[in-house]
């Protein structure tokens, strides 16, 4: 039972990251089949600042090429370009700051790195190179969609759940023949600093050369 009890409380955190990272609404009934990362279960931190504070997500295309035909041959020069000119000036020397990068661009700046070495020590970078992009900590969160990449302070993200309305219910239902974990509140997500958070979008990023 301690071990059903904390997988149910760790699925219950993940959810929790997944519609923070992609929910874009909330509907009365949600459909779990139609959006399966949460989309229309709450709107969630980047949908926030894409609403509230624009300006601060990319969305205009952006080409990501590590073979020089894009944009951007890196990641350090995207998340460079993207402190410099989106993070508030008072906050981006902040050592807080953190990356947060899509498992895509991490995999296609990898693998070309990978083509590229020919010695054990670039072999280790290559390995390593998704843990610091740009001079800051990086992180590929639990559900972030693979073609984003974000910079912020991680406690510039918030969860707010309501007084009162936390109710958790566990119960072998043996009609169903499942043991059902059930977690009920009103919740909502938050960012304490807008220009504490700079995106470029996933719609905006393209892998591959520019046309």
């Amino acid at each position: 039972m301690k071990l059903i009890n904390q997988n149910a409380t760790l699925r219950f955190a993940l959810d929790m990251l997944r519609v923070g990272f992609n929910g874009v609404s909330a509907a009365a009934t949600s459909d779990p089949d139609a959006n399966p990362n949460g989309e229309d279960v709450n709107k969630g931190w980047h949908q926030i600042v894409k609403e509230k504070a624009a300006d601060q997500i990319v969305t205009d295309p952006v080409y990501f090429d590590p073979d020089g035909a894009g944009d951007y041959k890196t990641l350090d020069a995207i998340v460079t370009e993207l402190k410099n000119t989106l993070i508030h000036p008072s906050l981006r020397n902040d050592p807080r700051l953190v990356v947060l990068v899509g498992s895509d661009l991490t995999a296609t700046a990898q693998t070309h790195m990978m083509n590229q070495a020919d010695k054990p020590s670039e072999k280790v970078a290559a390995q390593q190179m998704d843990k610091n992009i740009g001079g800051m900590r990086a992180y590929t969160p639990p559900f972030f969609p693979g073609k984003r990449i974000a910079i912020t302070i991680l406690s510039n993200l918030h969860i707010y759940t309501q007084k009162g309305t936390a109710h958790r219910k566990a119960k072998d239902e043996e009609d169903r023949k499942q043991y059902e974990n059930s977690y009920w509140r009103n919740e909502g997500y938050a960012l304490e600093e807008f220009e504490a958070y700079a995106a470029i979008d996933e719609s905006a990023m393209n892998i591959g050369a520019k046309p």
